[in-house]
C-alpha cells in the first residue's frame, strides 16, 4: 500500500510540474521568451521527476527483496527511501512554483516593455512604416487573453466564430465539446453569426480547423482583433485656429464605424446618430472625431457614428464580431456609404458580411494601411468590392508609409490634414485614415441622388486624376480624387 501511494504521490508531482504550462494560460506558439523559459524549465522538471519516480521503484524493489532476510533493517530503508521521496517532491513543488513566479514576474516584463513600445509607436507620425501587418498589432487584445493567428495577428483565446451553421453542425460541434457563446442574427444582411468557445485544452487555431472539418461548406474562422495603428498616424499635432472648410456643398448621409465622436465645433452643422452599443463609459474617441470632422466639413451630413473601440486611450482594439454588429446597424439605418479606417487580417466572416453588404448596394470605403510598400494587403480595404483609399502629400507624393497593391482604389490628400482635436482645438493627422473621409464624402455626394453604388464607384474611377506611371497602378490605383 506505501508503494502505490507515494508512486501516486510522484505521479502527481510530475502532472503538477507539467501542469504549470497549463496554468499560464499562454499560447505555445507565441514567441514570448518567458514563455520559451517556462516551457523549458517545466521540461527539466518533468524530466528530473520522472528520473527520481524510476529510481525510488528500483530502489524499493530491492529494499523489499531484503524485506524476509532482513525485516527491521528493510523497514528503516525503506522509511528512509519515502522520507527521502517526500523531500524530492516538495523540492519539486517547490521549484515549480519558483518556476511560475519567474514567469509572472518576466512576462509582466515584457507586457510593459511591449506598452512602452506601443506608446512609442503611437507617438510617431509615420505608423511603424514597414513594420506593417502583424508586428504592430501583436500586443492587441492582450488584456483579453489573446492568442495569435498562423500569420501572428491576435485573435480571441480559444473562440471561433462561424455564420449560418446549419442544426447538424452545431450538434456535431456540441458533440465534439465545443459550446455556444452567442447566436446574433443580422437581419438586414440575413445572417446568423455564430459564437463557439473551443473545447477545454484546445487553441482557436485547432477549434477552426476542427469545425472546418465538421462542415467544410460553413464560413467558419476566428475572432481577429483589429486597431487603428495601420491606418493614422500618432496623435496629431496640435495646431492653433481652424481648417478652412471645403466649399462642397450638398446632403451626405455616411456611416463611420470607427471610435466614438465628441462635441467639437467643427461638427456643429453635422447631425450626430450614435450606435448605442457602442456608447460605452471611457470609450476612445481622438480618431473618429478628426474623421467626422473631415466628412462634416464636406457638405451638409448627418453621421451614423458606430464606436467599435474599447481598451485604452492610446491603444484601443476591436475584434470581428463588434464590427460586424457595427456594419448590421449602419445598414439598418439605411446609409448608403461608410467609411471604415480600420486596418487588419483578413478575416472570413467580415469578408462574407463586407460582400453582402456591397452585394445589396452600400458602397464601403476603407482605409488602405499604413503598413508600408512591402506589407501585405491590409482589411476590410481589400475585399473585392470595396473602395480602398491611399494617401498623397501636398506635392502628389504617395504617403511613404501608405500600403502598396492591386487592391488600391484611389488616392486622396492625408498627410498633415488638419482636423478636429477631440480635447479641443485642431490637429495635424497623417495617415491612410484621414485620405479617407474626402472620398467617402464624394461617394455620399453621388449617391445623394439616387445613383447606385456601382456607377457612383465607376464615376469615381473616372473623375480620378492618373497619377504616376500612366493608367491603373499599385501604389495610386486610379488617380487623386481632388
Amino acid at each position: 500500500m506505501m508503494r502505490k501511494t507515494v508512486l501516486g504521490l510522484t505521479l502527481a508531482a510530475l502532472t503538477a510540474s507539467a501542469g504549470v504550462f497549463a496554468a499560464s494560460g499562454r499560447d505555445p506558439e507565441t514567441d514570448s521568451r518567458a514563455q520559451e523559459r517556462l516551457d523549458r524549465d517545466t521540461a527539466r522538471a518533468a524530466e528530473r521527476t520522472e528520473e527520481r519516480a524510476v529510481r525510488y521503484a528500483e530502489e524499493r524493489a530491492r529494499i523489499e527483496e531484503r524485506t524476509m532476510a532482513e525485516p527491521d533493517k528493510a523497514a528503516t530503508d525503506l522509511a528512509k527511501l519515502d522520507a527521502d521521496q517526500v523531500r524530492d517532491q516538495d523540492k519539486a513543488a517547490e521549484d515549480a512554483a519558483k518556476a511560475q513566479e519567474n514567469f509572472a514576474e518576466n512576462s509582466a516584463k515584457e507586457a510593459e516593455d511591449a506598452a512602452e513600445e506601443a506608446d512609442k509607436l503611437a507617438e510617431r507620425d509615420d505608423d511603424g512604416g514597414s513594420l506593417g501587418s502583424s508586428q504592430l498589432m501583436r500586443d492587441l487584445g492582450e488584456s483579453e487573453g489573446a492568442e495569435h493567428d498562423q500569420d501572428g495577428y491576435p485573435v480571441r483565446r480559444g473562440e471561433v466564430v462561424g455564420i449560418d451553421f446549419g442544426a447538424a453542425t452545431l450538434d456535431a460541434a456540441r458533440a465534439r465539446g465545443f459550446r455556444v457563446i452567442e447566436r446574433t442574427r443580422l437581419g438586414v444582411l440575413d445572417r446568423e453569426v455564430v459564437r463557439l468557445a473551443a473545447p477545454a485544452g484546445m487553441n482557436s487555431l485547432a477549434a477552426r480547423k476542427v469545425l472546418q472539418d465538421l462542415d467544410p461548406k460553413a464560413v467558419v474562422d476566428l475572432v481577429h482583433y483589429y486597431g487603428l495603428n495601420l491606418t493614422a498616424g500618432g496623435k496629431g499635432k496640435k495646431v492653433s485656429g481652424s481648417p478652412a472648410r471645403r466649399q462642397s456643398t450638398g446632403k451626405l448621409a455616411v456611416g463611420v464605424i470607427d471610435t466614438a465622436v465628441v462635441n467639437h465645433p467643427a461638427l456643429n452643422g453635422a447631425r450626430i446618430v450614435s450606435w448605442q452599443d457602442g456608447l460605452q463609459p471611457g470609450a476612445p474617441s481622438a480618431h473618429g472625431t478628426a474623421v467626422a470632422s473631415l466628412i462634416a466639413g464636406e457638405g451638409q451630413a448627418t453621421i451614423y457614428s458606430a464606436n467599435i473601440f474599447r481598451g485604452a486611450p492610446a491603444r484601443p482594439f476591436t475584434s470581428a464580431d463588434v464590427i460586424a454588429e457595427a456594419l448590421e446597424w449602419n445598414l439598418a439605418q439605411g446609409v448608403p456609404t461608410i467609411n471604415m479606417s480600420l486596418a487588419g487580417p483578413r478575416n472570413a466572416i467580415l469578408d462574407r458580411l463586407i460582400r453582402d453588404a456591397v452585394a445589396r448596394g452600400t458602397t464601403i470605403v476603407a482605409a488602405a494601411g499604413n503598413g508600408g510598400p512591402t506589407a501585405p494587403p491590409a482589411y476590410p480595404a481589400a475585399v473585392p468590392g470595396v473602395v480602398a483609399v491611399t494617401a498623397v502629400d501636398k506635392d502628389l507624393r504617395v504617403y511613404r508609409y501608405a500600403n502598396r497593391g492591386r487592391y488600391i482604389t484611389v488616392a486622396a490628400p492625408g498627410v498633415d490634414i488638419i482636423a478636429a482635436r477631440a480635447p479641443g482645438g485642431y490637429a495635424r493627422f497623417t495617415g491612410t485614415s484621414f485620405a479617407t473621409p474626402h472620398v467617402t464624402a464624394w461617394l455620399a455626394r453621388c449617391r445623394a441622388d439616387g445613383t447606385g453604388a456601382a456607377a457612383c464607384t465607376d464615376r469615381l474611377r473616372r473623375t480620378a486624376r492618373d497619377l504616376g506611371t500612366a493608367g491603373f497602378d499599385d501604389t495610386y490605383g486610379f488617380g487623386l480624387i481632388d
